[in-house]
């Protein structure tokens, strides 16, 4: 008789012990009407205007999101060469300037001149049922006095001519470049 005694208060006193936690939780969560509450009145932030200007080449001049594609900035380019050699050909008229014609393809690029001739033969071979595409290997020798081999067109085209050039090579899965002669 007492154990049985003793498990009904230990069960009464446990659910006692349930619902005054259950109390105290629901009191801490939702608080009462009455509390004050903190809130700080002075900005934590101070905002700072940019007295920088936009000069050009500046970093603000990068960040901004411009949208230029590559042929916006290669007719731009040209346009500025043309008339730097529209000025040449006025105090010059004796000299002539080919602005037509002034660009080449670049398919690849390498340190070692095996490697650029091996790829130029596979291209020619890739191309030779076009008997556009003719590819040579030029020597370039960077201002760091690098050497380079890269595989180019033969002959220089128009910039129209070099675009739908460049789009069969790339149907081709084949890199390309754009690149002004020199």
């Amino acid at each position: 008789m007492k154990d049985i005694k003793i498990k009904y208060s230990v069960i009464a006193l446990s659910y006692l012990f349930l619902i005054f936690l259950i109390i105290i939780s629901y009191v801490s969560i939702i608080p009462e009407e009455d509390v004050p509450i903190l809130e700080n009145a002075a900005k934590l932030i101070k905002e700072e205007k940019n007295n920088f200007s936009n000069n050009k080449n500046t970093v603000y001049e990068i960040l901004e999101k411009k949208e230029k594609s590559i042929e916006d900035i290669i007719e731009k380019e040209l346009g500025n060469k043309q008339e730097a050699n529209l000025e040449i050909k006025k105090s010059n008229s004796n000299k002539v300037v080919n602005t037509k014609k002034k660009f080449r393809i670049q398919v690849a690029s390498f340190k070692e001149k095996k490697k650029s001739l091996e790829v130029s033969k596979k291209l020619e071979k890739e191309f030779s049922s076009e008997q556009l595409i003719k590819f040579e290997v030029k020597q370039i020798v960077l201002k760091n006095n690098d050497i380079f081999f890269r595989v180019v067109n033969d002959e220089t085209l128009t910039l129209e001519d070099a675009k739908t050039l460049c789009k069969k090579i790339l149907d081709k899965k084949y890199q390309c470049l754009i690149v002004m002669d020199t």
